[in-house]
């Protein structure tokens, strides 16, 4: 009767083995050394914390010019212009009551989750309830408060 043995590796795919995983680790610990290691800076942090309400902001414009920030309300866009305002009349389409200016760029993949107008005799407008991150300026264009936008995201409930 023959008796088969199961098979060992060979000499040649161990080293393989043993070099994928030196490699994999390798990587692991050459990504963990190029994070920036936690401690106190010396300019105004980047981190805008946790979002505030466009209300809050206006409150004390003077302490957030030149800061990054966060700030959640009723986003108000047409194809010349967006705002984030403090109030949103519900007109149809709604209208903006005070707020900020948005400044820069808002991505196409942003607006297709916003509410719009379909009617071709209104003007197109974008609306919803976002958080948008950016530079706030508390007289920017016109004297008016705008924030620089960084990146904006649709809340959801």
């Amino acid at each position: 009767m023959l008796v088969r043995h199961p098979r060992r590796p060979t000499a040649g795919l161990r080293l393989v083995a043993l070099a994928l995983l030196v490699l994999v680790l390798s990587a692991c610990g050459a990504r963990a050394a190029s994070l920036p290691a936690a401690g106190p800076s010396s300019g105004p942090s980047s981190d805008p914390g946790a979002a505030i309400d466009v209300g809050a902001l206006l409150q004390d414009t003077s302490a957030k010019d030149g800061q990054v920030v966060r700030v959640t309300g009723n986003f108000l866009a047409d194809p010349g212009s967006a705002q984030l305002c403090d109030v949103l009349m519900e007109s149809y389409p709604p209208q903006c009551g005070g707020g900020v200016r948005l400044t820069g760029e808002v991505p196409a993949d942003a607006l297709a989750l916003l509410d719009t107008t379909k009617e071709p005799d209104l003007k197109k407008m974008w609306w919803g309830y976002v958080t948008v991150t950016g530079t706030f300026r508390a007289s920017g264009a016109n004297g008016q408060p705008v924030i620089e936008l960084s990146e904006i995201s649709l809340v959801e409930g």
